[in-house]
């Protein structure tokens, strides 16, 4: 066996010393190849589902629905609009449901393009975007509706279509309809008379965005204070279909309430109004329990929220300074809106 000499060892210890250490991979691109990552994921699931159901054409997947589109309309023109399990079909989402072109949208205003041209203006401030969009309940239950439902519970396949698209542009999407579906065996979800989501819906899709965004190193710093958060149940009265929701109560032990500076903004329309707070058009809906305070209590932070009814991106081009200091925007909305109100565009 080789011994090597004292100058041999002294020298080699020096190098080893002065060696740089190993480099643990930075914060920033840490986040960046999970987003990656999560974008390439999405796209191979919508790329398999085109495989498997629409045998890799779009168009062939459309027209093969085209009996499902013309059930839609006979459901929406019935005296009586109420469906099978005492759900009751909600008018606002038919245009979406028989859309077979929904990136050019209502009026040629393209919503693609403006969530793209969305993601863009916030890249250019250091911001990431997740486009949450919120399946119609049709789509969740479409046998309370459809005498005859396709085999994969696929009624709108240009839903899929666009998600694809906006993936393939570099936007991040968080698909809900396939969780939705999944929770069905264990819980009713969806308001049986109204067309926002319910609690079960907006506390599942609150801890997959949370999910997503412990990618974050701010995100991750907070866990302690997510185990701090705690709920309790309050009662709900009117004719929603629902009876109680879990308020968010704080570890101050206050009942939570979004703030004005956060890392996390959430932007969206009226579903991320009700449960959260009252106002005009919403009563009777319960407070302190709505989808940005169930995203607060997993996150162990509080977030910022800006809603409003009908709400498209363009609706934020007044308003620029409500981007300042924000990290990560969280844009969540009706699927429905894309094809029933026109998308203005964004401005830069």
């Amino acid at each position: 066996m080789n011994e090597i000499s004292r100058r041999q060892f002294a020298l080699a210890l020096a190098a080893l010393m002065q060696a740089p250490a190993p480099r643990h991979q930075a914060p920033a691109a840490t986040e960046r190849s999970q987003r990656a990552a999560a974008i390439a994921t999405l796209m191979a699931t919508l790329r398999d589902e085109l495989a498997k159901s629409g045998a890799g054409s779009w168009d062939r997947w459309t027209q093969r629905l085209e009996p499902v589109r013309a059930e839609w309309r006979r459901v929406a023109a019935r005296s009586s609009l109420r469906g099978r399990n005492g759900y009751v079909f909600g008018k606002n989402a038919l245009p979406y449901l028989v859309d077979t072109d929904l990136e050019a949208g209502p009026e040629n205003t393209r919503p693609l393009d403006v969530i793209v041209g969305f993601d863009r203006k916030m890249k250019r401030r250091g911001i990431d975007l997740l486009y949450v969009p919120i399946p119609a309940s049709e789509e969740v239950y479409p046998e309370n509706f459809l005498d005859s439902v396709p085999a994969d519970l696929t009624v709108q396949p240009g839903m899929r279509r666009f998600l694809l698209s906006l993936l393939e542009r570099d936007v991040e999407v968080l698909d809900l309809l396939r969780p939705f579906q999944a929770a069905r065996a264990g819980y009713r979800l969806g308001l049986k008379v109204d067309d926002h989501w319910n609690d079960v819906q907006l506390e599942l899709a609150a801890s997959l965005v949370a999910k997503r965004l412990r990618r974050y190193d701010f995100v991750r710093a907070a866990a302690a204070d997510a185990k701090r958060y705690t709920t309790r149940p309050a009662a709900i009265h009117g004719e929603r279909g629902i009876t109680t929701m879990l308020q968010v109560i704080t570890p101050s032990g206050a009942l939570y309430d979004d703030v004005e500076q956060s890392p996390v903004l959430v932007v969206g329309d009226s579903n991320l109004q009700v449960y959260q707070y009252q106002n005009e058009n919403l009563r009777n809906t319960g407070e302190h329990a709505g989808f940005s305070a169930h995203l607060a209590r997993h996150l162990g932070l509080p977030v910022s929220l800006e809603a409003v009814g009908g709400f498209r991106p363009g609706t934020l081009n007044r308003d620029p300074v409500l981007f300042q200091r924000r990290r990560v925007v969280v844009f969540v909305g009706a699927a429905w809106l894309i094809s029933t109100l026109a998308w203005g565009a964004v401005d830069d």
